[in-house]
Formats: structure tokens, sequence, C-alpha cells
């Protein structure tokens, strides 16, 4: 049995819609292989009214799952920051349309029980269990019900994770956590893979900071702290900004091609996407496993206090201008840099 895993699907924009999307690979799905993506917004028509701890609330489009419909059979992580800002009723409504477009769904669900319930996959090779969790760094709708898989504390997920090892053959964690845009994980997220390798976990999968980010083996459990995106409409304000809008690094696309054989550890290989044009595509110039290899380098380097050390360091210099010029001015495009250096230079002018 064969699985490809992809980072964060954002289908808002309109343009998107004029056609079905080709699974990303020759031969998937089929009878043993699927493709597992990250659903990140709701499908719904009206923004719920409740703002969020931090961030805008955004909807996908009421369409969006016939994109990819071509994908199903095909499984689809619901446990995002964003799955409730179409309101209850939008979280319904996505579980519905991706259900009908042939997905299966895990993450989120209408009660307790359908939130926090692993996803099974089974095939002649063994059964997979699939668990998706939300963490409260994201700033998602916290314990809510209807609402997503919120992240249960270290104890009860080891708890978890044990007690699903004796009805699978394979555990795959898939977690939406940690924060934004910057290409290392936090000194905390490595303590929770370690935590959830010792539980048990054959595989750990990451979303949410919407930039690919490194990868390490611990014990013999691969961890992706995150795939990037694999797909994310540049949203507008409509003033003439932007509430999303793809940097150069937000357009590099993980995959992880993962097979299972019956008594064996998965073995996996990457695959590097790129977004551009209203699509995706298989990037001949490999940007995003050369930035997985370049990033993952630290990861190897550096283990405990020492890399905690070394990660505010990078962190400081990230937060002075690296994101400035990585992601700001690159949001801004061209025009929006020339308004911005036209308005500095009349202020300057009228001093």
């Amino acid at each position: 049995m064969e699985l490809v895993c992809v980072g964060d699907v954002a289908i808002a924009d309109v343009s998107v819609l004029k056609r079905e999307w080709e699974p990303p690979l020759v031969g998937f799905p089929g009878e043993d292989t699927r493709i597992l993506l990250n659903w990140e917004l709701p499908i719904g028509e009206t923004v719920n009214p409740v703002p969020r701890s931090s961030g805008p609330r955004l909807l996908a489009h009421p369409h969006s799952p016939q994109v990819v419909h071509k994908w199903s059979p095909g499984i689809a992580t619901l446990a995002t920051n964003h799955i409730l800002d179409a309101g209850e009723s939008g979280l319904v409504n996505t579980m519905e349309s991706l259900s009908n477009a042939g997905f299966m769904t895990v993450g989120a669900g209408r009660n307790e029980e359908e939130i926090t319930a692993p996803l099974f996959w089974e095939t002649v090779e063994g059964r997979l269990a699939i668990l998706n969790w939300v963490f409260p760094e994201t700033h998602p709708d916290w314990m809510h019900v209807p609402g997503p898989n919120c992240w249960p504390s270290l104890n009860e997920a080891r708890h978890i994770i044990q007690r699903i090892r004796s009805h699978a053959d394979w555990v795959l964690v898939v977690v939406h956590w940690s924060d934004e845009l910057f290409p290392y994980p936090r000194p905390g997220d490595r303590t929770v893979a370690y935590e959830l390798v010792s539980a048990g976990a054959d595989l750990i999968i990451g979303h949410h900071p919407h930039v690919v980010r490194g990868a390490e083996t611990i014990g013999t459990c691969p961890v992706f702290y995150s795939l990037g995106d694999f797909y994310f409409s540049d949203v507008a304000d409509g003033q003439g900004g932007w509430i999303t809008r793809r940097a150069p690094r937000n357009r590099e696309g993980l995959g992880v091609w993962i097979t299972f054989r019956r008594g064996h550890s998965p073995i996996y290989r990457v695959l590097p996407f790129w977004q551009a044009n209203g699509h995706v595509t298989l990037d001949t110039l490999r940007r995003a496993t050369k930035r997985m290899e370049h990033v993952s380098r630290p990861l190897e380097q550096f283990q405990g206090s020492a890399y905690a050390e070394w990660y505010i360091s990078e962190r400081s210099r990230f937060d002075r201008w690296g994101y400035r010029w990585h992601f700001g001015l690159w949001q801004m495009g061209w025009r929006g840099l020339i308004r911005r250096l036209t308005k500095m230079l009349h202020l300057c002018t009228q001093r």
C-alpha cells in the first residue's frame, strides 16, 4: 500500500475552478494507493462572525472539492485553525462535500466521538491508522463541538497512540502546529516529536507553517516538520491589498511518497512541487527538496539545549531582516513596492 502526503490545500479563487487537477503522480489513486492532503479552509458562503484569537477567517470556494475530484478515493485531514471559519454549518458542509467528492476525512467532526476518531485504511498489506491534531498555538476555535480535533496534551496523546497501536500495523500522526514562515521547527516541536515517536508513531507529518521545514529521523520514525503549501490561493482584501499572497518560498511544496509493507517499517521518498499560474506541478528544479535538505542540517547538527540556543539566534536574525526580505517585499509585489516607495518619497519631500 502506498500513500502520498502533500501540504495545505486552500482553494478560494474562482480561476482555479476552470479545470480539474490531474493527480500529482501517475498511478494515484488506485486500489492500494491513496493521496492525503490537508484541507485548510471550510466550504461556505458566510464567514463566522466570531473573531479568531489571531488571524483572519477565510473560506474555500463552494465548488473547490471538484478541483481535486480526480484524486479520489483520497484522504483529507481537517484539524486546522480555519476549519470553523464558516461556522458549524461550514464544517458539516465541508465534510459532506469532500465525502461526495470521494474523500474520507479525519481530524474534525460533528460530535466528540467523530472529532477524536482516528481514520483506518486497510489493504492486504496491513492496516494504517491516521491521527490528526491541531495545536493551540495556531489559534483554532479551541475545543469547540462541532469542531477540530484539538491537541489533548502529551500524556493523553501517548495513551491514544498506544491504544491505537493494538488495532493497526502503523500509526501516522498528522499535526497542524507551530508558527508560520520560519523554516526551522521550534525546540518544543522537536520535544513533542520525540514523545510521539516514543509512544509508537511510525511517521509524523506537519502542516501550518506554509513553508517547507527540515526533517529528521527519530529512531526509525521519519518526522517532516512542515510540508509547506501544496496550493494556497492569493486572497485580496478588496482595498488594493492582500490578506494572503504567495511569496516564492510559499510556492515550494513537499510531497512524501510512503510505501507500507506488512512486517516492515514505512519507507519513503520526497517529491518537490511548485505552485504557479493557478496550478501545481512537479518541480524539475527541485526547490522544495533542496530547501528541505538545507534546513534539515541544523537538526542533524544540534540537539537539546544546543539546538535551543542556535534556534534563538537564527530566529532573531529572521525577525530582524529575513522575514522582510523573503516575505514582506515579495508579498507586496512590484506595484505595492512602487506605491510604498512613492509614499515614502512623498513624505520625505514634505519634511
